[in-house]
C-alpha cells in the first residue's frame, strides 16, 4: 500500500473528529473536560510519536498509531 493513502485516511477521519468537536462546541453540548482532551491528547500523541521513532519505527508506524487515536476519538464522540 503507498504511503500517501494512509495518511490521507488519517486525514479524513481527523477531520471528522474536528466537525464532531466544533458541532459539540457550537451547540453547547461539549464539555470543560473535552476542551481539555483536545489539547491534552495532541501532547501526548506527540509524545507517543516520538517514543515510536527512537525504538526505530518508521513514519507508517507513527501514521497507524494516530489512526487508532483518532478512531478511539470518533466512537467516544459517537458514543459507540
Amino acid at each position: 500500500m503507498p504511503f500517501w493513502y494512509p495518511v490521507m485516511m488519517l486525514t479524513v477521519e481527523a477531520m471528522r473528529v474536528m466537525e464532531m468537536r466544533v458541532r459539540m462546541i457550537a451547540l453547547g453540548t461539549s464539555t470543560p473536560a473535552e476542551m481539555f482532551l483536545m489539547v491534552t491528547e495532541k501532547v501526548d500523541a506527540l509524545e507517543e510519536a516520538k517514543a515510536i521513532m527512537m525504538r526505530g519505527g518508521g513514519s507508517m508506524v507513527v501514521v497507524d498509531n494516530y489512526r487508532k487515536i483518532v478512531a478511539a476519538n470518533v466512537a467516544r464522540l459517537s458514543g459507540t
